[in-house]
C-alpha cells in the first residue's frame, strides 16, 4: 500500500488505538474523501485484524482473502441477494478461526431491500465480523444505517461548508470570550449539551475550520494551536459514537484544548 496521507493516517490511527485497547465496533462507515483512499484504509484495517504478514497482505490486495469479501453494485445497485450472501458467508466458520472483514463499496447505491436486510445484521451484529460501508457522504445513506455505525471522515476530517446554527453560535462565542470557563457555560445551556451535543462539536468544528482559513497568513504556532484544537473536536466526536458519557467527553475535549 502507499503512503497514507494526513487523513487517512487520522482515521486509521484512530482504528489502531481502539484495537489497541480492544474498543473495536462491529461497523464503521467511511465517508469523504475519495473511494481509492477509503478502500485503502479499510484493506490495512483488514490487515491489522487479521495479522500481518506477506501471504495475507498480497491475498487482501488482490481481493482474494478468505476472510476478507468486498461487496460491489452488481449492475447500477447492490442488491438484496448480496446482502442475503454476506449474511450467510458470515455465519460461516472462519478460515483459521480469525476475523472476518466485509468490505460494501458504494454503500449509497444499495437497493432498499438490501439497506433493510443489511439493518438486520446490524441490530444483531456477529462476534469478531467487521462491517466497513464505502460512501461519497453520510447524507446519502438512511440515519438508521448512520446511527448503527462508528462515523469516520476522509478529507479534512469531513468538513462541511455550511452555516452554524445561531442558538449554537451564541454558545460557542460564549466559549470563546477571554477568561471564558467551559464548565460553567456547559452548565448553563445544559439543555443543548443533553440533547444536541453532537450537533454542537459539528458546529465547533466549522466555527475553527473558519478561524483557519484566516490563519492562513498566520503565526505557525496560531495555525498550530488551531489545527490542535479541530484535531481535539474530531476525537471528541468519534468518542460519541462509542457513547462516551457526554460531561467526560467536554471535560476531555477541554483539556486537549490546553
Amino acid at each position: 500500500m502507499s503512503e497514507m496521507n494526513g487523513c487517512q493516517l487520522d482515521v486509521f490511527n484512530f482504528l489502531k488505538k481502539s484495537y489497541s485497547e480492544d474498543r473495536l465496533v462491529h461497523a464503521y462507515l467511511f465517508f469523504g474523501g475519495s473511494k481509492v483512499e477509503k478502500i485503502a484504509v479499510a484493506k490495512k484495517f483488514a490487515k491489522m485484524v487479521l495479522g500481518i504478514d506477506d501471504v495475507t497482505s498480497r491475498l487482501i490486495d488482490a481481493d482474494e482473502h478468505a476472510n476478507v469479501i468486498m461487496i460491489r453494485p452488481d449492475g447500477k445497485n447492490i442488491k438484496k441477494e448480496q446482502i442475503v450472501f454476506l449474511k450467510t458467508e458470515i455465519s460461516k466458520k472462519s478460515v483459521e478461526d480469525r476475523a472476518k472483514v466485509y468490505i460494501i463499496e458504494d454503500a449509497d447505491k444499495m437497493s432498499i431491500s438490501a439497506t433493510n436486510s443489511l439493518l438486520k445484521f446490524l441490530e444483531e451484529p456477529a462476534a469478531d465480523v467487521y462491517i466497513i460501508l464505502i460512501s461519497p457522504s453520510k447524507e446519502v445513506l438512511l440515519p438508521t444505517i448512520i446511527s448503527r455505525c462508528v462515523n469516520l471522515g476522509f478529507g479534512g476530517f469531513g468538513w462541511e461548508k455550511r452555516e452554524i446554527c445561531a442558538e449554537i453560535f451564541a454558545v460557542i462565542k460564549q466559549l470563546e470570550q477571554k477568561g471564558s470557563n467551559p464548565q460553567v457555560v456547559v452548565a448553563k445551556n445544559a439543555e443543548l449539551f443533553k440533547e444536541r451535543t453532537l450537533e454542537f462539536l459539528d458546529g465547533y468544528q466549522v466555527y475553527y475550520r473558519g478561524v483557519l482559513d484566516g490563519l492562513l497568513e498566520a503565526d505557525v504556532s496560531e495555525i498550530k494551536g488551531c489545527v490542535k484544537k479541530l484535531r481535539a473536536i474530531e476525537e471528541a466526536r468519534w468518542s460519541l459514537q462509542y457513547n462516551m458519557n457526554v460531561l467526560l467527553c467536554l471535560d476531555k475535549l477541554w483539556m486537549n484544548f490546553e
